[in-house]
């Protein structure tokens, strides 16, 4: 019992008004025995059947969860506390063995009920996720509940309540506020098109929403299960801790046998038991990590555990892919060549047949040209994405090929008009596609993407913190991702990389140079750089479900300007397990030695333990206040 409470995510749910009244009324039975006894208003006998009620309300839960441990092969520290209540016993103790009962006990509620504040984010999730939606079936209302809604369902929502789903806007347009998912205070406008997240709160107008995702896929979904599982992924400091806490209860056993041959009094053996109760200890690393990764994610980012703040705060290298994650991901089609005989819509339209169902936002960016130019996009078969390369597929009995001009053997293999055109987009920043029909190239489109506005902000923010290097690792061709850097203030580049190319650098950065990565991106060609980081990063809501999947962390909102808020979360984190080993190691050497020699009274060990665990969860509570502070946006 007592053991269990030092383990967030046990006690979640013990901590009510019937545990309270319970353990109150023992307290209650122990404080009447003793001011009974002490004033000789009743029988002794009076003041003896109140203590042992007393130790039976609170005290007997200890030791049955102790034996219980014992059977499970669970030694933890029920056990020490269990046998201080039975010494107490046996020595006739009666009243100080329902006192030690009260204190532990309540103590521990208290514990429990502070430490609950560390979860108060995610409470606060659970809370706004509605359990209604309004289903729209052929014009027709019907108000079902969340549960049964799959997804492609259309749903209506009007002002003043909450997203049900993560879904796209196919009808009216309104301003969302995001703050219980992103952070940010201000409502954003959505209308047709956009994206909206389950929890946020429609403002003042009435719209239809497509479901995208549902019930724990959503976004809202992923923030409670993430922070829910994160307290089985522990950093070292707190896996540290537990490999020690197996060496607790021999070590008090023996002082406690040790304090007892040397003085001969029971009472400072009891006492050394009780205050050599680790609890505040074990508490150390599990309490700071909940706090934090709570408040991560009310800012809008989502930890996978505990590990992934520690190694944020070790890292010394921050590299980025460019393309979505450094840029907006609104890539547009702003120029393009045909080839001979050709005209320019008939190249699009090529182009966005064979891209139609890629996910890249360049392709992205081909699809919405065809749609502004309101040119059919034939169905296309046999559509095989080649990771970092382009697309291909057979469109009206033709090969047509999408990408970069390493599908077609290279720069040197095109044509010189198209060699010419493609030299000069690159010169100006943008990235050229090339189309190829049956091997042979009919025509360029040039793409082009703006950085995000808080990004040269970021990377100044991260150089400030004491980070080594920034780093680019982008597909994209050298000028294009160069010009990028430069107007960023980026350190390094790497251009033209293929996925394989991108782990061999973050490889090459780790083995030779012993740096300590974090990678941030979107799109599955990020997934093998995201997973070989020490920290991956994804973008939330733009990247694809294989690079969230294999993310470490995922910024919900693709906002790179939480990364040094982030980086200065997960020190701060570190630092507070550090500070509450010290403070744990402290108290329980301190109220080991007193109760030794016989300075501390078994109720006085047992007030001392708590006070000692309550400051320790307070302080790692203090995370769950942490200042997200503001980057400056700095247009580039």
């Amino acid at each position: 019992m007592i053991g269990r409470f030092a383990i967030p995510g046990v006690y979640k749910d013990l901590f009510n008004l019937r545990e309270f009244y319970i353990c109150a009324l023992g307290g209650a039975l122990a404080l009447m025995g003793i001011f009974w006894d002490w004033a000789g208003l009743a029988p002794a006998w009076i003041s003896l059947v109140m203590a042992l009620a007393a130790v039976a309300i609170n005290g007997l839960p200890i030791v049955r969860e102790a034996i219980q441990g014992i059977w499970e092969r669970q030694v933890n520290v029920d056990e020490l506390v269990s046998l201080a209540i039975i010494a107490s016993c046996l020595q006739g103790e009666f009243l100080t063995a329902a006192v030690v009962s009260f204190i532990m006990t309540l103590g521990s509620l208290v514990e429990e009920a502070v430490s609950a504040s560390a979860r108060k984010s995610i409470q606060a999730l659970v809370r706004i996720a509605p359990e209604q939606a309004t289903l729209l079936t052929e014009g027709v209302e019907r108000v079902v509940p969340v549960a049964e809604i799959t997804t492609g369902d259309v749903l209506l929502v009007k002002p003043g309540e909450r997203m049900p789903v993560d879904g796209e806007i196919i009808a009216g347009r309104t301003a969302v506020d995001e703050s219980s998912i992103t952070g940010e205070a201000l409502p954003r406008e959505r209308g047709v098109g956009d994206q909206v997240l389950a929890g946020t709160l429609n403002y003042n107008g009435v719209i239809e929403i497509k479901a995208v995702k549902v019930g724990e896929d959503t976004t809202l979904g992923k923030v409670i299960k993430l922070v829910t599982e994160a307290e089985n992924h522990k950093p070292s400091a707190a896996r540290l801790v537990d490999r020690y806490a197996a060496w607790f209860t021999p070590t008090v056993l023996a002082l406690a046998g040790l304090a007892w041959a040397l003085s001969g009094d029971v009472n400072r053996a009891v006492a050394v038991l009780i205050a050599g109760c680790p609890c505040a200890l074990i508490m150390a690393a599990p309490t700071a990590t909940v706090a934090a990764i709570g408040r991560a994610a009310k800012a809008g980012i989502l930890i996978k555990g505990g590990q992934f703040l520690e190694e944020a705060a070790r890292a010394d290298v921050v590299l980025f892919d460019k393309t979505g994650t450094l840029t907006l991901g609104e890539p547009k089609v702003d120029d393009v060549v045909a080839g001979s005989g050709l005209e320019t819509h008939e190249v699009i339209a090529w182009a966005a047949c064979a891209e139609q169902n890629c996910a890249h936002p360049l392709a992205r960016a081909v699809v919405k040209a065809a749609h502004y130019a309101r040119i059919t996009v034939r169905r296309a078969e046999s559509i095989l994405s080649e990771i970092g390369l382009g697309v291909r597929a057979m469109v009206d009995g033709d090969c047509i090929e999408v990408g970069s001009a390493h599908l077609g053997g290279g720069n040197a293999a095109l044509p010189s008009p198209f060699k010419a055109h493609l030299e000069a987009m690159e010169a100006r920043g943008a990235t050229p596609i090339v189309v190829y029909r049956n091997k042979e190239p009919i025509g360029l489109l040039s793409v082009s993407d703006k950085p995000r506005p808080t990004a040269q902000a970021t990377i100044q923010a991260l150089k400030q913190l004491g980070m080594k290097s920034t780093g680019i690792l982008s597909g994209d061709h050298e000028r294009s991702v160069r010009k990028v850097a430069e107007s960023l203030g980026v350190d390094k580049h790497w251009a033209g990389l293929k996925p394989q190319d991108k782990l061999e650098v973050i490889e090459r950065l780790q083995t030779q140079e012993g740096r300590r990565i974090i990678f941030v991106g979107d799109g599955v060609n990020d997934a093998p750089a995201l997973a070989r980081a020490n920290v991956g990063i994804a973008m939330g809501a733009a990247g694809t479900d294989v690079a969230l999947e294999t993310a470490d962390i995922a910024l919900t909102h693709d906002d790179i300007s939480k990364l040094p808020f982030l980086i200065k979360l997960s020190r701060r984190t570190v630092a507070m397990i550090k500070i509450n080993i010290g403070l744990g190691l402290l108290f329980n050497a301190v109220a080991i030695f007193g109760s030794g020699y016989g300075l501390l009274s078994p109720i006085m060990a047992s007030l001392f333990h708590n006070i000692g665990s309550i400051i320790v969860v307070l302080s790692s509570a203090s995370l769950a206040f942490f200042s997200e502070g503001r980057l400056a946006p700095k247009a580039v």
